[in-house]
C-alpha cells in the first residue's frame, strides 16, 4: 500500500491532467455530468440554458398512422410499422414566447390577430425554417456553455417522433382513447375556445401517459420531414426529399376534433408565417446520425 502522501500526489496529479484535458474543469472538482439516454419513457431533464422541460422516449415499435376503421381519418395515414432504433428527449411543452425571445431576440407574433402574449404562451407565427433556425442557435449555444454533449443535436422531431410521443403507447385515435368527449380535458380546440380564440399558455391540461402536454390541441407542430402523400416506415423514417411542404402534427385552438388525433397530418410551405396563429413546435434533442 502506498503512502499517505504517495496517494495524495497521485492524486493530485490526475487531477491537475483531467483539469488540463478538460477546459473549464476547477482543479480538484470535476463537474456534474448527465447521462444521455434515459432510463424509463417520460424520465424529465431540464438541464439546459431555458431550463426547458424535456421527456425520455425509449426505443420502441408502433404503427404510424391510423386503421381504416377510426372515424374522421384521411387517405394519407394509412398505417406502416415503425421501429426507432434509437431513444430521444422531446420538450414536455411546446416551445413558449419566452423561450422564443430568449434565443431569437424576436416577436413575430407582436400585432398579429388572435394572439395573447406572455412568457408562457406558445409561440406562434413561426415559421418551419425560423423553427429549425430556433433549433440550430440552441444547439450552438449550449454546446458553448459546455451543457451539451456533441452526441446530442436539437431539432424538429421527425414525424415518426412525433407520432410516437403523442401515442405514448396507445393505439387509439387519442392518447386518451377513442372518446372526443374527453378532449377539453386535455387539449385546448375549437370546442372549448369560442371565447379565447388564441394559443393558450402551455401546460394547462392534462398531459398523456410519458408526460407530454398539449399534443392534441392549442398550436399545431411543425415536423422535421417533407411531406408525402404516403406516410414513410421502416427503421427511423424521416422523408428528407425535397418537396414544396413541410409536415406539421396534432391539433391547435382552432381545429375540430378530427383534425387533433394522434394520426392527423398536415402539411404547408416552410416559410409560411401569415397564416400561422394556429401553428408553433417543440423540440426534440436527438442523437445525431
Amino acid at each position: 500500500m502506498l503512502p499517505k502522501y504517495h496517494r495524495s500526489t497521485i492524486l493530485l496529479l490526475i487531477t491537475v491532467v483531467i483539469g488540463t484535458a478538460l477546459p473549464g474543469i476547477v482543479l480538484g472538482q470535476l463537474p456534474a455530468t448527465r447521462n444521455t439516454i434515459g432510463a424509463r419513457a417520460g424520465e424529465e431533464r431540464d438541464d439546459n440554458g431555458l431550463q426547458m422541460k424535456l421527456g425520455w422516449c425509449p426505443p420502441g415499435t408502433f404503427n404510424m398512422g391510423s386503421p381504416q376503421s377510426e372515424a374522421d381519418r384521411y387517405d394519407n395515414e394509412a398505417q406502416v410499422p415503425v421501429t426507432l432504433t434509437q431513444g430521444f428527449w422531446l420538450g414536455k411543452y411546446e416551445v413558449t414566447q419566452g423561450e422564443w425571445e430568449r434565443v431569437m431576440g424576436s416577436t413575430p407574433w407582436r400585432g398579429q390577430k388572435s394572439v395573447k402574449e406572455g412568457p408562457r404562451y406558445a409561440a406562434t407565427h413561426i415559421s418551419w425554417e425560423e423553427a429549425t433556425e430556433f433549433a440550430r442557435r440552441l444547439t450552438e449555444q449550449e454546446r458553448e456553455a459546455g451543457r451539451l454533449p456533441k452526441s446530442l443535436n436539437y431539432t424538429l422531431p421527425t414525424e415518426a417522433q412525433w407520432e410516437y410521443a403523442c401515442r405514448a403507447g396507445t393505439k387509439t385515435a387519442y392518447s386518451f382513447g377513442d372518446n372526443s368527449a374527453m378532449l377539453s380535458e386535455h387539449d385546448w380546440w375549437s370546442g372549448n375556445t369560442d371565447r379565447q380564440q388564441y394559443a393558450h399558455e402551455v401546460g394547462l391540461k392534462k398531459p398523456n401517459a410519458w408526460g407530454f402536454y398539449d399534443t392534441h390541441g392549442n398550436v399545431a407542430e411543425w415536423c422535421r420531414d417533407w411531406y408525402a402523400n404516403q406516410l414513410p416506415g421502416g427503421n427511423d423514417p424521416e422523408v428528407t426529399t425535397e418537396g414544396t411542404d413541410r409536415v406539421f402534427r396534432g391539433g391547435s385552438w382552432r381545429y375540430r376534433a378530427g383534425i387533433c388525433r394522434a394520426a392527423a397530418r398536415r402539411q404547408d410551405t416552410p416559410g409560411v408565417r401569415s397564416k400561422s396563429n394556429r401553428l408553433g413546435f417543440r423540440l426534440a434533442l436527438s442523437f445525431q446520425e
